[in-house]
């Protein structure tokens, strides 16, 4: 039972990891990849390059740091289901931790993006608005997939729910 719930869990976890990636930005805004791949198809000036330039410079380090806290808390998530999974109180303190580390990237992009955009023409900032990614479609058909599998498999095992 132990392994069936770690294994649910960690398709969750990587279902919605994967959602993450394909969908290009994250919470609050694109990261500095993605900020960058959008403001590439702007035309900006050179002018508008330099000042882009530099606020992604000035906050390239809180990035990083943002980036590693959120890989640790996914680390600390993945230890414990590895050993600990039955620790409630374990899982619902690294989530918590995931949850901030989460926030805290939100809040930085949110920040970036917010200077970015004061860079830019209102004709960019109209063709930025129309630019917005969305999720690609295979990323939520492929979250459901996967859960279809889970679903499959537990009613082999265990009957068909009701």
């Amino acid at each position: 039972m132990r392994k069936v719930c770690y294994a649910i869990l960690t398709l969750v976890i990587l279902a919605g990891s994967a959602y993450a990636v394909a969908a290009g930005p994250g919470p609050g805004g694109p990261g500095p990849a993605g900020l960058l791949g959008r403001l590439l198809s702007l035309n900006l000036s050179d002018a508008q390059k330099h000042e882009v330039a530099v606020i992604l410079k000035q906050n390239r380090s809180a990035f990083e740091a943002a980036g590693r806290a959120m890989h640790e808390a996914f680390d600390t998530m993945r230890k414990i289901m590895r050993t600990d999974p039955g620790n409630e109180q374990s899982i619902r303190q690294a989530s918590r931790k995931i949850a901030a580390a989460g926030e805290e990237l939100a809040v930085l992009r949110g920040k970036v993006t917010a200077r970015v955009l004061a860079v830019l023409t209102p004709e960019q900032r109209k063709h930025w608005d129309e630019g917005e990614m969305s999720p690609p479609p295979n990323a939520r058909g492929a979250f459901h997939a996967d859960r279809e599998l889970v679903d499959d498999w537990i009613n082999t095992h265990a009957g068909p729910t009701n």
